[in-house]
């Protein structure tokens, strides 16, 4: 069973309270403009849509795209853990699809190095399949159905 994040008792864990800011204000909220009190012009972001969030792409770009897929998000930390400027977390993204309002959810894991209060590096490991098959683009079982083989679609 996971342990649940509780952002109110973890004092000895600054890093975690500020990607839970960042999760919170930026992804859940939409507040855009919060993006650069956590990540400066040069934070490294990596992961399935480090393309789209590449050093010439604004995240808040990044943000509304993949919030204008899905209904309102809670966001939830499973485990957490962290050294002097590295953190690292599990999540769990609640959400639904706006064309019916099914309820899903999506996990992935984050790892984030702090720099001078902000998030200098941010590598990301979402499970995309999951979402996009729950969204209907993608097949269920999508994953299933590539790991034979066969291609999609």
């Amino acid at each position: 069973m996971a342990a649940p994040f509780d952002p109110d008792t973890t004092a000895g864990m600054p890093l975690a309270h500020l990607l839970h800011f960042m999760f919170q204000e930026i992804w859940c909220r939409g507040n855009l403009g919060a993006v650069s009190k956590v990540m400066t012009a040069e934070t490294i972001v990596s992961g399935a849509v480090s393309a789209l969030a590449g050093p010439d792409c604004d995240y808040g770009e990044v943000v509304d795209t993949l919030r204008s897929l899905v209904g309102p998000m809670k966001v939830r930390f499973t485990h957490a853990m962290e050294t002097r400027d590295w953190i690292s977390v599990r999540l769990l993204i609640d959400t639904s699809s706006p064309k019916g309002g099914t309820a899903f959810h999506i996990t992935g894991q984050i790892m984030a190095r702090v720099e001078n209060g902000k998030i200098a590096e941010l590598h990301s490991n979402m499970d995309y399949f999951q979402l996009f098959e729950q969204l209907g683009q993608l097949p269920a079982e999508a994953l299933a159905i590539c790991m034979t083989g066969e291609r999609l679609g």
